[in-house]
């Protein structure tokens, strides 16, 4: 064993050092299987031989990734978007976890070979902050400075307020995530919001609604859609685990929509076309999504005089056995989310019934894949739903027709992705500019 004069050696540099030893490691072993990693904290992981590797810092990307998605504490897989594993897009991550309550017995762990996660609690948004920015200074500041080459907060509130912060002292480029926006956010929330957004030169959104709603508000230099994976056709072999008419007897005929329960969800739209239909008790109209309106309809419903018909439900964990069971899919709204509903419900296996936007004309033939109505056009609906409903042939057809449509155009290479990914997350360093600098 290597021994080490601690009253001249740095702890910091040595620390260092292993970190550099891990990405080369990893670099020489990528066409090999990698062994399980058990847990262990930093200072476990390092207190082993020193190992000198002169590692070129040109090809080596460092990200620190900053979230209140408590999710990404799984010990077997840290993901961002559910498909690709956290430490197979860079060469070292770095993942400070900020949420509510007690801190944890264990603050740092060591979960991959180049993963490591630090989790920084408090009881106030201001304390869970402190603790974040406190957590983060001891762990990732060495000798010759601040680790991560990134840093890439996950929310616009108290993640981006870290990477801000971490930004100005370190003078280290940032990137942030809006995943999703809070209908109705506090004020706390509201002002981060507005004072933290323009401050990031490079933002990144899930969909592209959320882009063209930040592109209204704000001026962003680097302002895109994350890529997302597409590969539907996955969906076509995955059984159901369970069938509508097993889980809601003694309904046996379903209409699916889904959607957010907003005050401009098409959703009165449907439940006007259907409402004769649901008079037969072994139909049902099954709603899946939550939003402020969500009482509106269920008030509708009962004045419809079919509230015994309609099914509304919050949280679905497995969306897609809803969808493989379902008889008829509707689709009325015509968002970002209702686009990806489309693709779902058609390489699940749904009929579909749908309004056509230019995406939905472009994808699917009218009377061959799905049915196309013209927005707001209660009585197109009510009669395709109804033709669908008495036709089980037709049915059938449109399963196989949609389902061979995303055969053809929407399989996508998951290495591709991956490098898309990775590259939209970097192009950030390429900025040049710190956002702090900027902001001065």
């Amino acid at each position: 064993m290597v021994r080490r004069n601690i009253s001249t050696s740095d702890a910091s540099s040595y620390a260092a050092s292993e970190l550099e030893y891990v990405i080369k490691k990893r670099r020489e072993s990528e066409q090999a299987p990698v062994p399980a990693v058990p847990t262990s904290t930093p200072q476990e992981a390092m207190r082993g031989d020193r190992v000198y590797a002169a590692t070129s810092q040109r090809d080596v990307t460092r990200v620190l990734f900053i979230s209140q998605n408590t999710e990404l504490l799984n010990p077997t897989k840290q993901t961002l978007d559910g498909y690709i594993n956290i430490a197979d897009l860079f060469d070292e991550v770095h993942i400070l976890i900020l949420r509510t309550g007690i801190a944890p017995r264990q603050p740092v762990l060591r979960v991959d070979t180049n993963v490591w996660i630090y989790t920084a609690s408090g009881t106030s948004w201001w304390s869970m902050v402190y603790n974040g920015l406190q957590l983060t200074v001891e762990q990732l500041v060495f000798a010759d400075g601040f680790r991560p080459d990134l840093i890439v907060a996950r929310d616009e509130y108290e993640s981006a307020v870290v990477a801000q912060r971490l930004a100005r002292k370190y003078n280290v480029p940032t990137q942030l995530h809006i995943l999703e926006r809070e209908a109705k956010p506090n004020l706390s929330h509201s002002l981060m919001s507005r004072w933290l957004i323009p401050r990031f030169l490079s933002v990144r959104t899930a969909t592209e609604g959320l882009e063209r709603q930040i592109n209204k508000q704000y001026a962003i230099a680097d302002l895109a859609t994350l890529p997302r994976f597409h590969n539907y056709e996955l969906l076509i072999d995955v059984p159901a685990h369970f069938q509508l008419k097993d889980k809601y007897k003694p309904l046996v005929f379903f209409i699916l929509y889904i959607g957010k329960l907003g005050h401009d969800s098409n959703l009165h739209h449907v439940m006007d076309a259907t409402r004769f239909v649901l008079n037969n008790q072994r139909v049902g109209l099954l709603v899946v999504g939550d939003g402020p309106a969500r009482a509106e309809f269920q008030k509708k419903a009962k004045t419809l005089g079919i509230e015994q018909q309609v099914i509304f439900e919050k949280d679905v964990a497995d969306i897609v056995s809803y969808i493989k069971s379902a008889n008829v899919l509707v689709v009325t709204d015509t968002d970002e989310d209702s686009e990806e509903t489309v693709l779902l419900g058609a390489a699940a296996g749904a009929p579909l019934v749908i309004t056509e936007t230019p995406q939905r004309e472009d994808i699917f033939e009218h009377g061959e894949s799905a049915f196309l109505c013209r927005s707001g056009d209660v009585q197109m609906l009510s009669t395709r739903v109804n033709e669908l409903m008495n036709n089980v042939n037709l049915r059938q057809h449109f399963i196989e027709q949609s389902q061979a449509m995303i055969r053809a155009k929407f399989h996508q290479d998951p290495d591709q992705y991956r490098a898309a990914y990775r590259a939209s997350i970097e192009q950030a360093l390429l900025g040049g500019a710190n956002e702090a600098a900027a902001a001065e």
